[in-house]
C-alpha cells in the first residue's frame, strides 16, 4: 500500500476572538512519530489569505478538528454531529458574533471552503481509491476519545485526563518525540492525524458519518462527514 508522506491534525481555535490563539498542528509520519506545531490565524480571514496561512503539501491527509459545513437548509443540527453526539450544533446558516461556538463554527466552515476552492484540495469518501495528492477530511475527537476507551478517561483539563488520553494513542502506535504530556488541543491534534493515518493503513477500522455532501454556489459545503472510529 502506497502510505502519504505526512498525516496531519488540526485543533482548530476561534479565528474572531479579540486575541486569536495559535491552532496546534500535530504532524505524523507513517511509523506513528509525532510532532508538534502551531499554525497562526491570517490577520484578514479571506479565503485566498485562509489557503496561504494553512498551506496543505503534496500527499498530505489532513483532519481539522472542526465542521467542514453547515447543515441543510431549515436543519438545527448536521445529521453527522447528531449521530456522534457532537456538542457544536452547526446550524444552516452562520452564527452570529456572540453565539455559542460561533466564531470557531464560522473559522472552520470558511477555511474547509477556502482549502476545497482555492487551494483546490479535496475531501475523500473512503471508498475512493488511494491517490498522491492531498485529502482533507474532518473529524469530532470526543467520539474518538469515547469510542477508545475503556474505562472514564477524567477532564480533558486535567493532567490525569490528559495522561491517560495520551497512554491511549501511544498504545495505539504512536510515538510522541518530546516526552512530556502533551495538552488537550496537542492531543486533540494528534488524534485526527492517528485518524487520517488510519483512512490509508487501516481502512477497515475508520467509517465516515453522515450524508453526502452538497455545495452552495459560494463554496459552502452543506451536511458532510466526520471520521470515527468503526464501532460495528
Amino acid at each position: 500500500m502506497t502510505h502519504a508522506r505526512r498525516f496531519v491534525g488540526w485543533d482548530l481555535t476561534d479565528p474572531f476572538a479579540r486575541n486569536p490563539r495559535p491552532v496546534d498542528e500535530a504532524i505524523m509520519d507513517g511509523d506513528g512519530r509525532v510532532r508538534f506545531s502551531q499554525r497562526v490565524w491570517p490577520a484578514r480571514l479571506e479565503p485566498e489569505a485562509l489557503a496561504e496561512a494553512f498551506t496543505i503539501q503534496p500527499g498530505d491527509v489532513v483532519v481539522v478538528d472542526g465542521p467542514q459545513a453547515l447543515a441543510n437548509p431549515g436543519a438545527k443540527v448536521r445529521d453527522a454531529e447528531r449521530k456522534l453526539r457532537a456538542p457544536g450544533r452547526t446550524p444552516d446558516v452562520l452564527p452570529v458574533p456572540g453565539a455559542p461556538f460561533a466564531g470557531f463554527v464560522r473559522g472552520s466552515v470558511l477555511l474547509f471552503a477556502a482549502l476545497r476552492v482555492h487551494a483546490r484540495v479535496p475531501m475523500l469518501d473512503l471508498d475512493t481509491p488511494s491517490l498522491p495528492d492531498a485529502r482533507l477530511f474532518e473529524a469530532f475527537p470526543g467520539a474518538t476519545w469515547r469510542a477508545l476507551a475503556v474505562e472514564k478517561l477524567g477532564g480533558k483539563s486535567t493532567p490525569e485526563g490528559r495522561a491517560r488520553r495520551q497512554a491511549l494513542l501511544e498504545s495505539s502506535g504512536l510515538r510522541f518525540e518530546d516526552s512530556r504530556t502533551c495538552t488537550h488541543d496537542q492531543l486533540d491534534a494528534a488524534v485526527c492525524a492517528w485518524l487520517g493515518w488510519l483512512t490509508r493503513t487501516r481502512p477497515g477500522e475508520v467509517t465516515a458519518v453522515g450524508l453526502p455532501l452538497t455545495q452552495d454556489t459560494d463554496g459552502t459545503l452543506r451536511e458532510g462527514r466526520i471520521l470515527d472510529l468503526d464501532r460495528a
